[in-house]
């Protein structure tokens, strides 16, 4: 049976930033009016829940659906408008899985709207619509993305302390596929409209190292999954050594429940390393 795990929607958010990296959950932040930020990301999957099926990953621009492992670069530019909106534009390059495909994939371009508050201080809220691109049924058949377009909305909300942040978010994503073709080789009728709540308290320890825990639940891509959702949990440390870069480690644990599945298995589980860079 396909076991399949959504570890997140993908909302150009970051994602669908398409995310406030390494975290999943997505901050109220945006870019200042006239400058940059260049996210570059590595990510890898340790191990997975059914060793001889299908792994589904589905991170913010980072989609992934294949029984094969991944080993993936996700990069994303974001640019400031005004003082309370950003654009990106992100995409994928796959070390693995190869072949008669492009390695790069996952294109998406995405807006966050600042529409309350400062997220420095107190409570804020903004929102952020995505859209991404179309693969090829080649790139669909390896589990790459889907060869027919899909977009998605992300509700966004920060609540900002002096020592802590609280991020939260509230996704959607319609993902449609083209059912003509395979996805990842499985042949599974799949989700297209898809959910994700999630919470991510961070601490700061010291003004250029934070400390977080990203939690959340998402919709389980499969219809025919004995689960409808699918919980992830992310410890994640950030180390800032100047004020325009951040360093980011993160370890991303799913599984279909929170109980001994969770801890003994069978559970996915992802490691996130990469930078952030604004100018």
């Amino acid at each position: 049976m396909f076991k399949t795990f959504v570890l997140i929607l993908f909302f150009v958010i970051p994602s669908l930033a398409l995310s406030f990296e390494p975290f999943l959950t997505d901050d109220s932040g945006t870019v200042a009016k006239g400058k940059n930020m260049v996210e570059l990301f590595y990510f890898g999957i340790l191990e997975r829940a059914n060793p001889s099926g299908p792994i589904d990953l589905n991170l913010p621009g980072e989609e992934f659906i294949s029984a094969t492992r991944a080993s993936v670069i996700p990069f994303t530019y974001t640019r400031g408008i005004t003082e309370n909106l950003e654009a990106s534009v992100g995409l994928s390059y796959y070390g693995l899985p190869t072949g008669n495909y492009s390695p790069f994939a996952n294109y998406v371009i995405s807006a966050k709207y600042r529409f309350y508050g400062n997220p420095e201080k107190g409570l804020s809220f903004a929102v952020k619509p995505s859209f991404t691109f179309g693969h090829t049924s080649n790139q669909q058949e390896a589990g790459l993305g889907m060869a027919i377009p899909g977009f998605g909305i992300n509700a966004i909300g920060t609540y900002a302390q002096e020592k802590y942040d609280i991020f939260f978010n509230l996704a959607y994503q319609h993902q449609p596929y083209n059912s003509n073709y395979l996805v990842g080789q499985g042949s599974e009728e799949l989700r297209t409209e898809l959910y994700q709540i999630s919470v991510a308290p961070v601490w700061k320890i010291t003004s250029r190292f934070h400390l977080g825990l990203d939690l959340g639940i998402s919709s389980n891509i499969v219809k025919a999954a004995q689960n409808s959702y699918n919980f992830f949990l992310m410890p994640a440390v950030v180390y800032t050594p100047i004020d325009e870069l951040d360093i980011g480690l993160s370890y991303l644990r799913v599984s279909p429940t929170l109980g001994d599945e969770f801890v003994n298995g069978p559970f996915t589980s992802v490691l996130k390393l990469g930078m952030t860079y604004r100018f």
